[in-house]
């Protein structure tokens, strides 16, 4: 019945992740990164898209930039979608697979992972993004390192530097794989057992870092990234901040759930201190207090409990069914699976929509040919530069750590939030056209300021204009949302000989 739990571990999660079907707000960044690399031959060291200061490009997830261009551009939105659910559900399938490793006696049941997959929908499968590779390198280390420790398989930990290699390339939370890494030297230097491999192996495993396009820079940059202050991004905000109990619920019914089924643990089978593996503890407090500091790493929290806490809980509700009826329950969920997956294959589409995106104002600067330096939010960036450029600049976008002074982000937000001295700051680097959310101070400001014009004015966003810049033969944008579904992707970047769009 195993084969029967992952064929319907696979068909929830394709479905799960086709029917969240919108596109991350930096992803257009990464089509960019990887146009740029494809049709030159070189990684973007420089931004070229921007009007305001910035400095050398280091950029932490310029191999998911390459992977995800070339699926784009030769698969489309199905390619990037079946992406999506093969890297999830490998995932899940090492977590499982860690899970049979520290206990072959218990059975897989879909519903507990139905619901902790529930969870993290936000961050699992709201869009395709680079932490998936973090997400999946992450639950491989994991399953590597309990086979070393429980099988003594000491030849699997070359494993780790060779897939930090490409991790480090990938996205910048590799060093969640140091922190594992050193979470279990602790942990078995606790439960008195030898850990030269585990730190030979992390010496290695950093060494393989330097090996990337900006050699040592990069690693300088990573430290960078791990002190910078993110006060201003809403996933980086604390679990128990406001937004985070408004937005993540679940996530603390989840929490609540853990820690009252622990206590049942620890009550039932009165393990003492002694008999405690204290890198299992290790991990789960760490990752534990990760999530509580940011909404972001609550994902960690959630893995490790699966691969770790699986087998305990199981323990204690683990009343056997007569084997026929067990099985015929998953069988049962298997089924439910099939029609869910298959309505789910309907959507092929990523979606870009005016709830998420300026694609109205975009669309009327694009299709009247109106020049200037834009500013809009920074996580819109991205998408104004691939669909504007190079008729527009803009004010900065979702790469702020890595290519702008961190002072940029605080003008924006002062701009945005409390509109003070908004027009010094609006001189400052020139700007022309600015689209505003309009449930920002600023947007009253501009609709009584004298030098620009409202000209666009959909749900969410707003669009002003310099007044020099109206003209008297504007084109109406469309309305048709299958429209700006139908051409999201078209850009007039492009490095090569040929005349795309």
């Amino acid at each position: 019945m195993i084969f029967v739990f992952y064929i319907t571990l696979l068909l929830f999660i394709f479905g799960h992740g086709l029917f969240f079907n919108g596109i991350d707000n930096d992803f257009f960044a990464r089509l960019i990164v990887g146009k740029t690399y494809f049709q030159t031959g070189s990684v973007m060291e420089w931004d070229f898209l921007s009007y305001t200061p910035t400095h050398r490009f280091v950029d932490h997830e310029w191999g998911s930039s390459l992977v995800f261009y070339f699926l784009q551009s030769h698969f489309g939105d199905w390619g990037l979608l079946t992406f999506k659910a093969i890297i999830y559900f490998a995932t899940f399938f090492l977590l499982a697979k860690t899970i049979l490793l520290r206990n072959k006696n218990i059975k897989l049941h879909f519903l507990p992972f139905w619901f902790l997959i529930n969870i993290i929908p936000a961050i699992l499968f709201s869009t395709l993004r680079c932490q998936c590779f973090t997400f999946f390198f992450f639950a491989l280390w994991l399953y590597t390192l309990e086979r070393v420790r429980i099988n003594n398989e000491n030849r699997l930990l070359w494993i780790l530097p060779s897939t930090m290699l490409m991790w480090a390339n990938m996205h910048g939370g590799c060093v969640s794989g140091f922190g594992l890494l050193g979470m279990y030297i602790i942990g078995e230097f606790l439960n008195k057992k030898p850990v030269k491999k585990y730190i030979i192996t992390l010496i290695a495993s950093l060494a393989t870092v330097l090996i990337n396009p900006y050699g040592l820079e990069y690693a300088k940059f990573l430290f960078y990234a791990i002190t910078l202050n993110r006060e201003f991004i809403t996933e980086w905000q604390p679990t128990l901040s406001t937004l985070g109990i408004k937005n993540h619920f679940k996530y603390l019914i989840f929490v609540c759930i853990y820690l009252i089924l622990q206590l049942a643990y620890f009550i039932k089978f009165k393990p003492n201190f002694k008999n405690i593996d204290k890198t299992k503890a290790l991990v789960l407090l760490v990752t534990f207090l990760m999530a509580l500091k940011s909404i972001r790493l609550q994902a960690f929290f959630v893995f490790s409990v699966i691969a770790f806490c699986y087998e305990d809980f199981y323990k204690i509700f683990n009343k056997k069914l007569p084997e026929k009826l067990d099985n015929l329950k998953e069988i049962f969920f298997l089924i439910l699976m099939i029609p869910f997956s298959i309505n789910a294959a309907a959507t092929t589409k990523l979606k870009c929509t005016m709830w998420d995106y300026p694609i109205m104002e975009i669309e009327f600067l694009k299709a009247n040919n109106i020049k200037g330096n834009l500013m809009c939010e920074f996580h819109d960036g991205s998408y104004a530069a691939y669909k504007l450029y190079p008729n527009n600049l803009i004010f900065m976008d979702g790469k702020y750590e890595e290519v702008y002074p961190n002072e940029l982000i605080y003008m924006l937000k002062d701009i945005n939030l409390t509109h003070k001295g908004y027009r010094e700051k609006l001189n400052k680097y020139k700007t022309d056209i600015i689209i505003v959310t309009k449930r920002y101070k600023i947007f009253e400001e501009l609709k009584k300021d004298k030098d620009f014009a409202l000209m666009i004015n959909s749900p969410k966003y707003a669009l002003f204009l310099r007044k020099e810049l109206i003209r008297d033969d504007f084109k109406t944008p469309s309305a048709k949302a299958q429209y700006y579904t139908d051409t999201k992707f078209d850009t007039n970047i492009n490095w090569s000989n040929k005349n795309e769009n």
